[in-house]
């Protein structure tokens, strides 16, 4: 097995990783790491700091090969956002500020992935929630304190509080 601490494996990971589309796990295999190691241990060895570096340095030589930049993204989103706004077009306009912030890793979806991903709302969910805001605003304004607990089994035994919904609809 190759070892992480010479100099050539290094590079031959890194090289690998930036070809293969930024895949750890094929960077790794191809360089002649176990397959069980590969899958496991990947994401460690791309966080080892020279490692790191290798990547970092590959992807700026080929930022001056191809002379295409974070910045150079950056100015044509900007120019596409100005040409938005003389167009009067401004989902175009909002596009290209997504993008400016996703170049950036800005964007909502940042940082979120597996379990922290947030579950939709059902339609049962909806029904019930709905019910809870008939309740609270059935209920007088000069009350000095809501009782939540209370308004959601109200909410939940109260059919006809859904069924006037229906008919509201």
């Amino acid at each position: 097995m190759p070892s992480i601490k010479d100099a050539s494996t290094v590079k031959a990971i890194a090289q690998e990783f930036v070809d293969n589309g930024r895949n750890a796990e094929l960077a790794l295999k191809a360089v002649g790491y176990t397959d069980n190691y590969a899958e496991h241990r990947s994401k460690c060895v791309l966080s080892n700091v020279v490692v790191k570096q290798a990547i970092a340095s590959i992807d700026a030589k080929n930022s001056e090969k191809n002379e295409w930049t974070v910045e150079r993204s950056q100015q044509l989103l900007l120019e596409s956002r100005a040409h938005a706004v003389g167009l009067r077009q401004p989902s175009a306009e909002i596009s290209a500020v997504i993008a400016i912030n996703r170049l950036y890793g800005m964007d909502k979806d940042a940082g979120i992935s597996g379990k922290d991903v947030p579950k939709p709302i059902t339609a049962s969910d909806l029904a019930l929630l709905r019910s809870m805001a008939r309740a609270i605003t059935d209920r007088e304004l000069a009350q000095p304190v809501l009782d939540v607990a209370s308004v959601a089994g109200e909410a939940q035994t109260e059919p006809e509080a859904i069924d006037r919904g229906k008919d509201e609809q």
